[in-house]
């Protein structure tokens, strides 16, 4: 009787585990091991079809602008335009909210900073000396129209020269000169000449009262250029320059800082020959020996668009 209790138990011992239902129930399978893919892996799939897809299209893009500068006819003493233009980029430059205040310099401070690989703009006239201090002319973009409103936004600051003789030597699309009379002043030179030849003419320096201007800026060492000229010509001026240029040693070394007066625009608006104006921030009015009332202002806003030109 033992014995055949025994048997029994090693009887129930081999037979295989049932469901509830009283069926047999298979050997379980680990998940994954029916050939789908966990979430983690498809997440991962995805992550690495993109990336492959990105790599695709960056050396597509890339054979494409080999292939047109191979195409490109070669011009000895001809401007050479830059294939790929560097702007201030009117993503970065500020938008109608403040979603941006805080994100990278807006001014294009960084433009044309490292000059290897950049193809120059050969220019003649009014542009023929801006340029960076190794001899190349400044990128084609580097000039921008300076609005309306943003001239209209400064003129109440500098109302004691709206009846004197101020100088706005940086031409671009020669509309400067009208635009500052339509804000308030009355003896406007404006002209398309070269900057650093005619700021050595002393009898015409002397006859200005100051300069107010936007000059272009990103080329390597342009700023310091244009603000050694002026220093050393003792002529007073109101430059639209980068916000960081108060933090620079070379700024510093350049200009008496007891006679540096800033006017900080909320935004400034400019434009393009002929296209829309976009705003940029984190710019100032950069003030030498204008004897404004006050050393410091933070300008308001400019809300009320007008229309283009």
């Amino acid at each position: 009787m033992i014995s055949s209790q025994r048997g029994a138990g090693s009887e129930l011992k081999r037979r295989p585990p049932t469901t509830p239902m009283g069926g047999e129930r298979g050997s379980e399978k680990p998940r994954g091991a029916s050939g789908a893919l966990s979430p983690a892996e498809r997440r991962q799939q995805r992550q690495r079809e993109r990336r492959e897809k990105k790599a695709r299209e960056k050396n597509a893009a890339a054979g494409a602008l080999r292939r047109a500068v191979s195409k490109r006819p070669a011009s000895s003493g001809s401007a050479r335009v830059s294939s790929v233009k560097r702007t201030r980029k009117e993503s970065s430059s500020g938008s109608d909210d403040d979603e941006n205040d805080g994100t990278g310099d807006e001014s294009g401070e960084d433009a044309g900073e490292d000059g290897a690989g950049e193809d120059a703009v050969e220019r003649t006239g009014a542009y023929g000396s801006y340029g960076r201090s190794d001899g190349r002319m400044s990128v084609e973009d580097d000039e921008w129209a300076t609005a309306p409103r943003t001239w209209a936004a400064l003129a109440p600051y500098l109302s004691h020269y709206h009846d004197r003789k101020i100088w706005a030597p940086f031409y671009y699309d020669g509309a400067a000169g009208k635009r500052l009379e339509d804000a308030g002043f009355k003896r406007v030179v404006h002209k398309r000449e070269d900057f650093f030849k005619r700021i050595n003419d002393r009898v015409f320096v002397k006859s200005v009262a100051a300069v107010v201007d936007n000059p272009p800026y990103t080329g390597k060492g342009m700023k310091e250029k244009v603000l050694r000229a002026l220093v050393d010509a003792d002529v007073p001026f109101c430059l639209l320059l980068p916000l960081g240029v108060l933090h620079t040693a070379t700024v510093r070394e350049i200009l008496d800082v007891d006679e540096v007066q800033a006017l900080i625009p909320r935004r400034c608006w400019v434009s393009k020959r002929g296209q829309k104006e976009v705003p940029f921030k984190y710019l100032v009015w950069l003030c030498y020996k204008m004897n404004l009332p006050r050393d410091l202002v933070l300008m308001p806003d400019t809300e009320t668009a007008l229309e283009d030109t």
